[in-house]
């Protein structure tokens, strides 16, 4: 009896053996195949789902659908795509919580937002190198090189008020402003990089100054509501509805130029990511930006339409 039982535990530890032995070999090699496939030399062997994310705008919605074929047309990659965000900080700190991976943004929303600058007046080049510099050593996330556009603030009024008046350049709208309403965007009329620092570098102050959702002012001044608007440089309703803008003569608004940040662990993981995000690096002016958010807002194509078809046209895909 006694030789039986130990015949069967002896018989049951080398099966229970054999299986462990078995499970491991198969994870193993299970790991090492994730493995491979995220850093093989080939996009295409890659394997997983990428979250893109954006600010709802129509920039940003567009320039997410973007990266979304761009990734899925050169890599074996699946990407799902969320525009509902309404802030840049809100934006960022989803990317923080690793609950996204990629998003479009412009250099100087994030340089005064998430990294709080407050210095002098910087280039484009320096700006780019300052924020990507700050994003990686901050939050472990990388920025693509810009796409080519800036898309600055701009003044812009109704195109009779600037003939009769002669406004070229912001400084002509000292005489008027303290009669006039001046309407920007969701916290203009408190951020230094705004309204109180263009001000103060102007020495003009408006009558009134009225924060909104952004899609709204164009509303206002097309109703006379507001005098003059801080409107975004490459939005397509500036000529939609006839209005000029004045050239910021004290140069006062910092760099907006657009790129992908992508968490550092994803860049690191997919190490042929950032090469093809960068495959419109350098090739979006300020006038083909407009005419992408043109199609966006006034013929309101679907967003992944206008995507597709602007990489098939230019050869990008």
């Amino acid at each position: 009896m006694h030789k039986k039982t130990s015949k069967l535990l002896l018989v049951t530890f080398l099966a229970l053996s054999l299986l462990v032995t078995l499970t491991g070999c198969g994870g193993g090699q299970e790991d090492k195949a994730d493995d491979s496939a995220s850093n093989s030399n080939d996009p295409m062997d890659y394997q997983g789902e990428l979250n893109v994310a954006a600010q709802n705008v129509n920039e940003t919605v567009v320039l997410a659908h973007i990266a979304k074929v761009l990734i899925e047309e050169n890599t074996g990659l699946t990407v799902n795509v969320n525009t509902d965000f309404t802030g840049s900080s809100v934006l960022h700190q989803a990317m923080v919580q690793d609950e996204i991976d990629v998003y479009p943004t412009w250099t100087g929303t994030q340089l005064t937002g998430v990294l709080g600058y407050e210095g002098p007046q910087m280039s484009s080049q320096e700006t780019w190198d300052y924020v990507k510099e700050g994003f990686e050593d901050q939050f472990d996330m990388t920025w693509t090189k810009p796409f080519g556009f800036n898309n600055t603030y701009i003044m812009a009024a109704k195109e009779e008020v600037v003939q009769e008046l002669d406004l070229q350049k912001s400084s002509d709208m000292a005489p008027y402003a303290k009669d006039w309403i001046l309407a920007g965007d969701d916290n203009f009329d408190v951020r230094p990089d705004a309204y109180p620092g263009w001000s103060e570098a102007y020495g003009i102050e408006f009558k009134k100054v009225l924060p909104m959702q952004y899609s709204i002012i164009y509303r206002a001044i097309d109703k006379d509501e507001v005098d003059v608007i801080a409107a975004y440089a490459t939005d397509p309703r500036i000529e939609e509805l006839n209005l000029v803008t004045l050239e910021d003569d004290k140069g006062f608004f910092p760099d907006y130029s657009g790129a992908y940040v992508l968490r550092g662990s994803i860049a690191e993981k997919y190490p042929k990511l950032k090469e093809i995000l960068e495959i419109i690096s350098g090739e979006i002016s300020n006038e083909q930006m407009s005419k992408l958010n043109y199609r966006h807002d006034i013929e309101t194509v679907n967003p992944e339409d206008i995507a597709r078809e602007f990489l098939e046209e230019n050869d990008y895909i």
